[in-house]
């Protein structure tokens, strides 16, 4: 026997007890995913950059990582545990950090391969590692293969920006765990940067479980105030355009705040602004509870668009770029983010609006505001710890 609806406080009907238990606890299993602790810094997972110069029949390579990147990848590396790295233990590394990035780094020309020797190894300011190795190929290579082997150790969002100098110009790709090979002609001369860096920001948007968390916010509180409103008898509030406006004011601060990194280079520490990321999924879940309506929220994603700027930016700026590389990819990464959000929302939107006619969604969708609002500060006590 179905158990009996009872009378929610908006005057609309609740889920039968036992339907609602249900979704109780699917919300759940979901929320200890987005608790593990692999995603408390999701939002950056990991860059590099490398530059790439065919010399004769050699191959120079000059990679800047992360540290934290490094240390990932090279367990054991701060010997002492400060957590601090130093040059003398950068130099007791040296064969770990042969094995982990020059060896797992493929060079092969004309489809023979060439062996590389990592050179210098040093720090470099603020929070980076520089490596410095030689490929040494039988002759001078006329096509030449980069496969990004030490991916394979990186976290799995790791992205390594390539740059190979040709004489006929540079080659930029955005390589990933999925797609970790660059391959050149030695006389081409074709850029194809900005559309590799471009698609990175649309996977970083759908693979972020925090920027996801974030729009479904969003979405979520446009539909439970038109529930709202419906159950009261009320005139129905717009849902397009309140949205339209909220997601013009954090592209906005998105993009402003890529220009201050930018042009300034003024970036806060990145675990400040991972935890303000977590707590404005954490505020625009609560806020969904209690909001009567969304029309302000542009106000609030306003700030909140900067923070999550600042999150990308702060990871790509210790690499070093270029000056006049930075903004360039800044720009291409940041139009990657706006279609990705768009492709989330055109998802969500319709569904959800066609769901908050039914008179159990108020409680459905005030159940998912709580998760958010879970995940949202879990997210933050381990990001500032």
């Amino acid at each position: 026997m179905r158990t009996a609806a009872a009378q929610s406080a908006d005057g609309g009907i609740l889920l039968p007890v036992n339907r609602t238990l249900r979704i109780a606890l699917a919300l759940l299993a979901a929320v200890a995913t987005l608790l593990d602790p692999r995603l408390a810094s999701a939002h950056v997972s990991g860059l590099s950059r490398g530059e790439y110069t065919p010399r004769g029949a050699e191959v120079v390579a000059d990679l800047v990582l992360r540290a934290e990147d490094v240390s990932l990848a090279v367990p054991g590396l701060d010997a002492d545990g400060d957590g601090h790295l130093s040059g003398p233990e950068l130099e007791r590394a040296r064969g770990a950090l042969q094995a982990s990035f020059v060896d797992a780094l493929q060079v092969s020309g004309d489809g023979a391969s060439c062996p590389g020797a990592l050179g210098a190894a040093a720090l470099d300011a603020p929070d980076a590692i520089a490596l410095h190795a030689t490929f040494s190929c039988a002759r001078t290579p006329g096509h030449l293969k980069l496969r990004f082997g030490f991916l394979d150790r990186m976290a799995a969002g790791h992205r390594h920006l390539a740059t190979v100098h040709l004489p006929g110009g540079d080659v930029d790709a955005l390589c990933v765990r999925a797609r970790p090979e660059v391959e050149v002609e030695a006389a081409g001369h074709a850029s194809y940067g900005f559309a590799s860096l471009a698609r990175a920001g649309v996977e970083h948007i759908l693979s972020g479980v925090d920027h996801l968390a974030f729009l479904v916010a969003l979405v979520l509180g446009g539909t439970l105030v038109r529930a709202r409103a419906r159950a009261r008898g009320e005139p129905l509030p717009p849902t397009v355009a309140p949205l339209v406006a909220t997601l013009t004011a954090f592209t906005v601060g998105h993009s402003l705040s890529l220009g201050v990194a930018t042009l300034g280079g003024i970036v806060p520490p990145v675990r400040f602004i991972e935890a303000a990321v977590a707590l404005s999924v954490a505020y625009v879940g609560a806020e969904n509870l209690f909001a009567r309506s969304v029309r302000h929220r542009w106000a609030i994603t306003l700030p909140f668009g900067c923070v999550h700027g600042f999150a990308f930016a702060g990871g790509l700026l210790p690499l070093g770029l270029p000056r006049a590389q930075l903004p360039s990819a800044l720009v291409a990464f940041n139009l990657g983010v706006e279609a990705g959000q768009l492709v989330v929302l055109a998802a969500l939107l319709l569904p959800l609006s066609l769901l908050s006619s039914r008179a159990w969604y108020p409680t459905l969708a005030r159940v998912s505001s709580v998760a958010v609002l879970l995940a949202g500060l879990v997210w933050f006590a381990q990001r500032i710890a």
